[in-house]
């Protein structure tokens, strides 16, 4: 019987949606093919990032995972390393879209300290695969994805009151704020919904938008997503935005409910517009969307079954689990 090889993942957040969804989600079938996943926190203090350098020598590989290191430890993880990759899903040379998306000399001279140093880079999209490119490295293109069950999706919520989804964390809410006025004009047009938020926080909007919050939490998210009767996923149209790898897209399809989606970065290709949702790429494309949507319920009800097995083609677990296995095998050899 063949041995178990152990594959290292460094991250600075072992329970995020990044780890959970790019490596998590794949530990069972790594498991098949005797690989053991273990998830590594990177943490701020040199004398506890000791613990992760001495598992990543312990280790048969590596994967940073979308985290910028400095040149230093770089260079030390790259000794203890017997083989390094670096995974990444965000625009990492650029400051996020609340500070400009603006490019920054630290991170573009960390970026590039990792990349000359790994064996193996994963980009989440082709946005980013260019920005590697840039560079000067080569990177593959691995989607972030998400599990689908079998079969059709459930049927819309029973009840009478329109239901309108975006799910996303504290540092995401600012997308969905900035559609305030889109939202409100809903209000003043004389339309009833209920927007529900499931998230770790609480969005500030004017008075009157009708806010449903829901506390994320890994074990009701996707019930929280499959009480609404469609989806949003606004979207600014800088650097940082176009490197998102349209997780809440691919969520809210998986679940058969359709998406009006800002068309930025990956987003474009996820949600084929007018078959599975609707792209927009101004406040009146963005409210004419939801209004389709929420006069039409058997084009949402088609909408969300083909948005279904779109996700159940090209972003999905079980279509990706065979290559993620043997990029790793590839990693280890």
């Amino acid at each position: 019987m063949r041995a178990s090889r152990l594959l290292a993942v460094i991250t600075s957040d072992p329970e995020g949606p990044v780890v959970r969804h790019r490596w998590r989600a794949y530990e069972t079938h790594l498991a098949q093919a005797g690989i053991v996943l273990e998830v590594v926190a990177w943490p701020k203090r040199w004398s506890a990032r000791r613990f992760a350098l001495q598992r990543a020598s312990a280790a048969d590989g590596v994967v940073l995972s979308s985290r910028l290191i400095t040149s230093l430890d770089a260079r030390r993880l790259r000794r203890r390393a017997r083989r390094l990759a670096f995974d990444f899903d965000d625009a990492l040379p650029y400051r996020d879209s609340r500070r400009g998306a603006t490019r920054s000399g630290t991170r573009g001279r960390r970026f590039r300290a990792i990349l000359k140093r790994a064996d193996r880079v994963y980009a989440g999209n082709a946005f980013l695969q260019g920005l590697a490119r840039e560079a000067g490295g080569e990177a593959t293109i691995v989607p972030t994805t998400v599990d689908v069950p079998p079969g059709p999706p459930d049927p819309e919520p029973a009840d009478e009151m329109m239901r309108i989804g975006w799910i996303g964390s504290r540092a995401t809410l600012p997308y969905l704020e900035e559609r305030a006025l889109a939202l409100s004009a809903l209000v003043a047009s004389g339309r009833t919904y209920r927007l529900r938020v499931v998230a770790d926080a609480v969005p500030t909007f004017p008075t009157g938008i009708p806010v449903e919050p829901v506390a994320w939490d890994i074990a009701t998210w996707q019930q929280a997503l499959s009480e609404i009767h469609f989806g949003l996923a606004p979207l600014p149209d800088d650097t940082w935005a176009r490197g998102k790898c349209g997780l809440k897209v691919i969520q809210m399809l998986s679940l058969g409910r359709p998406v009006v989606a800002s068309a930025v970065g990956v987003q474009a290709e996820q949600v084929r517009h007018g078959e599975t949702g609707f792209l927009c790429s101004d406040r009146a494309s963005f409210v004419d969307g939801i209004l389709k949507l929420m006069d039409d319920a058997p084009l949402r009800r088609r909408m969300g079954t083909a948005g279904r097995e779109d996700v159940r083609t090209h972003w999905s677990v079980a279509t990706w689990a065979p290559k993620i296995v043997e990029h790793v095998e590839d990693l280890l050899a």
